[in-house]
């Protein structure tokens, strides 16, 4: 039976170990675990969790690994950016396109060029903002959830159209944001952004 308290004090133990191993240095270790005492759902259990085997995982250290019924597998590969900014381009490897966790930080996601089917990746922002950038010949399928924090999302694009490679988005958003744009969209603002910043230096020049 699930004891949240119980699972907890693993997770806190755990967290213990990796600072006492310099895994982790002493901001990280408080500020997860400031968010261990403040989970109140089993999922967030989850995320914490994964995180703590990410990090086991980068210093060569084995766990037992997790299922997950739909998700990113590690073919795909696992992207971590905490308290940092990462930029990633999502690489379709047998239908997987990777796990991206940001936690405390920003991961931005390029989807641009996969191939025809379906191409899971897995999202987890914790405290954090991860944004999708998807090419609108691209089907979106989102399956995200939101706990106590928000997902600016454009729904299913292209939902009918068989023939075009299908993005399909799992995971969360924990006090954190996940946004999902339209690349073409994502250029002709940067493009205007770009344009009107030579105006304002052809003005201050001229001044």
């Amino acid at each position: 039976m699930f004891n949240m308290d119980e699972e907890k004090e693993k997770l806190t133990k755990k967290l213990s170990e990796q600072y006492s191993q310099n895994i982790i240095n002493i901001d990280e270790y408080e500020r997860m675990l400031d968010y261990i005492n403040k989970i109140e759902t089993g999922k967030e259990i989850r995320v914490i969790e994964k995180i703590i085997n990410e990090n086991n995982a980068e210093c060569g250290i084995l766990t037992k690994p997790e299922s997950n019924e739909l998700t990113a597998s590690k073919e795909g590969g696992k992207y971590l950016s905490m308290f940092s900014w990462r930029t990633s381009n999502v690489k379709s490897v047998n239908g997987n396109g990777g796990e991206y966790i940001s936690l405390f930080g920003t991961n931005r996601i390029i989807a641009d060029n996969l191939p025809k089917g379906r191409t899971i990746i897995n999202v987890s922002s914790i405290f954090g903002l991860t944004e999708i950038i998807v090419s609108k010949n691209i089907k979106i399928i989102n399956k995200t959830t939101p706990i106590f924090s928000g997902i600016f999302a454009l729904g299913e694009i292209n939902k009918e159209d068989e023939d075009l490679p299908e993005l399909y988005i799992a995971g969360q958003a924990i006090f954190g944001n996940i946004t999902i744009r339209i690349m073409e969209e994502v250029e002709k603002e940067n493009e205007f952004g770009e344009k009107l910043k030579e105006k304002i230096l052809d003005i201050i020049d001229r001044i």
